[in-house]
Formats: C-alpha cells, structure tokens, sequence
C-alpha cells in the first residue's frame, strides 16, 4: 500500500477544503476521504474521535487503492496549529510536502468559531463571549459537551500563524512546502491551483474552472444538525458509520444531501470595536509572518 506523500495542513477557514477537492479530481492524485483525518495531531488526542483513527493502521486504511498515483494526501488543518503533527509526519515519510494556506486571523478566527458552533462543538453562540471564555477553557472550564475539537476553542491559538510558520520551516525545507494567501487563492484560483500542481510534480490537466466550495452553512433543523455531527453516545457508532458514507460519496450526491438537510446562511459580520479590537491583538503575529513570508499584508491590519 502506498503512504501519503503530501499533506494540506491549514489553517482553517481559508480555503484548504476547495483546494482538496480540487486536486482531489486530477488524475495523478489520491485523496484521503474524508479529508481530514487529524491522525498526525497527538496533542489534540480527542480529534482522533471524529473518524475512528487511533493507529496506523486505521490510518492507512483511508489510502488503500493509491498505488500508482503521484501524489497521495490528506487535509487535517488543524496539523499547523499542533505542535508535533508535521514532526511526526517527517519521521513517517521524511520526503512528505506540506501546503499551507492563510487568511485574515480575525477572519479565521470568527470562520471557526462558526465551523465549531455548526458541528455543535461550539455552545457559546456570541463570539466576542467564546473569545473571553479561552483561558477558562484551556484549564478545561466551560468546554461544551462532547466537543472533540477542544483545541480549537482556543480561537487566538487557531489563527496565530507566526509560532506555526516558525515550526514548519525548522522542521521542513523549503523545496517542501508552499504556503498560498486566501486571498490570492480567490482572486486567481487558477495561479494558486498550478501552482500547487507544480509544487506536487503533477502534469497539467489544463482545468479551468473552480466552482465555489464551502460556502457557510446551517443545518435547517437544530435536532437533526445535532444528531449527526454530535450524537448522543448511543448512537455514536452509527452517526460515525453514516458520515463515513457521506465523505465517500459522489460529488452531486452530497451537494443534493447538503442542500437537503442545510441551507446557505452567511453570519453576520463582527461589530467594528470587536473587529478592532482582534486586529490589535493579532498585529504582532501578523508583523511575525511578514518577516517570515517576507511579504506585506497590509490588508490584514
């Protein structure tokens, strides 16, 4: 069995699951489904939860049938945030290549709060409230239920790309690794998908079209939402079993079941003195990753 070679690991909120999905229908590629398998991230122990993946094995299993394929991978974004995920994927395949995409942190920040409320992760339904309650629940205070991304409550940590930049490039060279901005992503989404092609030793497959991915979403019925993306523990299994199928099924047969069971319902933007208030706070990282990216993101202030 072939082993993944190739890893998209965030950060959230920017546009990794488009980008997998696109490279996911070139020819010379094999994509893990589901995309994210949060196997790699041992300090975020519980995300293991989410799809059954404890061991290699159970690893591994999500890549039967690569052989042949140039580039095999996968797209847990929370691997840029974890402190051992990309250091355990060299010492798995130390040739492994490693794709970051970034974005706004305050935009990241508020993206994930709402990704985390929506899978029901998440019961502090204001963000600026969510924001204030971090440091409670980094001691384990006021964690929601049977959340399984705890470490994504820490929404700061989530977006603060400077300490990840930094242990990335001590751990992977740079023929290794491609970082992308969002925003250069949704205003040449082309550009941005050759060039990863390129990067991943792929020939052109001249695509031209990149249909939106992703867009925000609500589940229409609260009960329903809840009974699929956090069950009670009795049927646990079952729900596990049944989103399986959902992430390995076709393309129109999940955008039919999305459009069924959801509806598109953009979130109302952060008031301005919030919004202020989070550029502030992430200036520093922000000045960090120009320095390493040794661009300007004069957007982002």
């Amino acid at each position: 069995m072939s082993r993944p070679n190739f890893f998209i690991i965030g950060a959230p909120k920017s546009g990794t699951t488009a980008l997998a999905h696109y490279l996911s229908e070139h020819p010379e590629v094999f994509f893990a489904k589901p995309k994210e398998l949060f196997f790699w991230s041992s300090d975020h122990p519980q995300a293991r939860n989410r799809h059954n993946v404890f061991t290699l094995e159970d690893y591994l299993r999500y890549f039967r049938g690569s052989e042949g394929y140039v580039a095999i991978g996968e797209g847990s974004t929370n691997y840029l945030q974890s402190h051992n995920a990309v250091k355990n994927i060299i010492e798995f395949n130390s040739d492994s290549k490693f794709i970051v995409l970034l974005r706004n942190p305050v935009d990241v920040a508020y993206g994930m709060h709402g990704e985390l409320l929506r899978h029901y992760f998440e019961d502090v339904v204001d963000f600026k409230t969510a924001w204030d309650l971090q440091s409670q629940r980094a001691q384990g205070e006021k964690v929601p239920h049977q959340c399984v991304m705890v470490n994504q409550l820490q929404y700061k940590d989530v977006a603060s790309y400077g300490v990840q930049l930094e242990r990335l490039f001590d751990l992977v060279p740079e023929s290794q690794r491609k970082v992308f901005l969002f925003e250069d992503f949704c205003g040449n989404t082309k550009s941005v998908y050759d060039a990863t092609c390129q990067f991943l030793e792929l020939e052109s497959n001249g695509r031209s079209e990149f249909p939106r991915m992703n867009a925000a979403r609500q589940y229409r019925s609260r009960i329903l939402g809840r009974l699929y993306q956090n069950p009670p523990q009795l049927i646990e299994p079952l729900m596990k079993r049944i989103r399986h199928v959902y992430a390995n099924a076709s393309i129109p047969m999940r955008d039919w079941l999305a459009h069924s069971l959801s509806k598109r319902e953009p979130r109302a933007p952060l008031s301005e003195d919030f919004r202020d208030q989070l550029r502030k706070t992430f200036r520093p990282d922000i000045e960090q990753v120009e320095q390493l990216l040794k661009i300007k993101l004069d957007t982002w202030y």
